[in-house]
């Protein structure tokens, strides 16, 4: 007769618990770039380059008082015009800005004069392109006729709408039409463009 196997239990070793995984190590942020230095304001004209420039004189830095102007800043500056009574305080407002075709443009007695001054074909086309901007603004009212209360009106509807312009060349061709003007008003509108510049160039910040 077989005897009985003698089973005895014996307990298996406990299990280690599991290891708890580490908490993820957060990851360093980039150190920020340092921002980059701000260009350096431009220098404004002086008030001998603005002389200069209304006798006709190349003056570069006559853009440095309307480039990066937005209309808050721009009607500022026109309001301290205004109050100088440089310009009437309230001019006729135009309210069809529909111009006509851009052939017209080119038809204008002080267009082809224009051309026949600057006689650098360049120079000329530069300038005309930057005018037209103008002539459309104001609905296709001759450059030959405008006061100085209708080229603030053409620059600050411009800036209204973001369109890319030269203010050099744009203010330039103006000049130079009221230059050539046969008649005493082109030269009052030179005298007046001469104080609203001196007055703007005072009251711009550096």
């Amino acid at each position: 007769m077989t005897e009985p196997t003698d089973v005895t239990f014996k307990p298996e070793a406990p299990t280690a618990p599991p290891e708890t995984p580490a908490a993820p190590v957060a990851a360093k942020p980039a150190a920020a770039k340092p921002a980059a230095p701000a260009a350096p304001a431009r220098p404004l004209p002086t008030p001998e380059d603005i002389s200069g420039w209304i006798h006709g004189a190349d003056a570069p830095l006559l853009a440095a008082l309307f480039e990066g102007l937005n209309v808050t800043r721009f009607d500022a500056l026109v309001m301290q015009v205004r109050k100088e009574e440089l310009v009437p305080q309230h001019w006729q407002v135009i309210t069809d800005h529909t111009p006509p075709d851009d052939l017209e443009f080119n038809r204008l007695a002080e267009v082809g004069k224009l051309r026949a001054f600057y006689k650098d074909q360049d120079l000329s086309r530069r300038r005309l392109a930057q005018l037209i901007l103008g002539w459309r603004e104001l609905g296709g009212r001759r450059p030959a006729m405008w006061s100085v209360a209708d080229l603030l009106a053409a620059m600050r509807r411009i800036i209204d709408k973001g369109r890319p312009v030269e203010w050099n060349d744009f203010l330039a061709a103006i000049r130079d039409i009221w230059r050539g003007h046969e008649l005493p008003f082109g030269k009052e509108q030179l005298e007046v463009l001469w104080a609203c510049l001196v007055l703007i160039r005072k009251n711009t910040k550096k």
